[in-house]
């Protein structure tokens, strides 16, 4: 997942926004987007226009007390999920690790493999949990990422990496799953989106 990391030179942190309850968020929401190339932090789908988001708060239990270290932008069936699975998981330690804050420590112990999110060692129980927590490798999310990448074989086999670019510069919706397609297309096309 390539949009977990945080950073203390965001715009979102430099400039205080946070999170008011029962008010609108939409302006952080577009900034956390923004910063998360439009795509849902916990899915990797890419934002479209009528795609429902929201400013989710990674661990609920800080949502009154919290700043944008907490904050993601995610679609809201995402969310959803994830709240159910807040009571089984609540007291686990990636709640004070935070190891997914930093794209170093994350691909240090979660890599993709054959469209699973899996841990790099396999005692690695913390990592597990983050995994099963979000919901990475949930049936549904596991069998779109399949469906996608069969249909883009259909269109953009032949393509040259050149072309596979172009299209997905053209085509950003396709973009969807960006860790599956650069795996399977073996190409950087995170470079694409600036």
């Amino acid at each position: 997942m390539k949009f977990l990391s945080k950073n203390n030179t965001s715009e979102i942190f430099v400039n205080k926004l946070v999170y008011r309850s029962k008010k609108d968020n939409s302006f952080l929401n577009l900034k956390l987007l923004n910063e998360q190339k439009n795509f849902c932090a916990y899915t990797e789908k890419y934002i479209q226009g009528n795609d429902s988001t929201e400013v989710e708060h990674f661990n609920p239990s800080l949502k009154e007390n919290d700043d944008y270290f907490n904050y993601y932008s995610v679609l809201r069936s995402a969310n959803v999920r994830k709240i159910e699975k807040y009571k089984i998981y609540k007291d686990c330690p990636f709640f004070q690790t935070l190891f997914f804050r930093s794209k170093k420590q994350f691909d240090s112990r979660i890599i993709y493999d054959d469209f699973e999110y899996i841990t790099v060692n396999k005692d690695d129980q913390d990592a597990k949990d983050f995994i099963d927590f979000l919901g990475f490798n949930d049936d549904y999310l596991y069998t779109e990422r399949i469906l996608h990448i069969d249909r883009l074989k259909l269109t953009i086999s032949d393509f040259s990496d050149e072309e596979k670019r172009l299209y997905f510069r053209k085509f950003k919706g396709d973009l969807s799953y960006i860790t599956a397609i650069e795996n399977f297309f073996n190409l950087e096309l995170i470079d694409i989106l600036e």
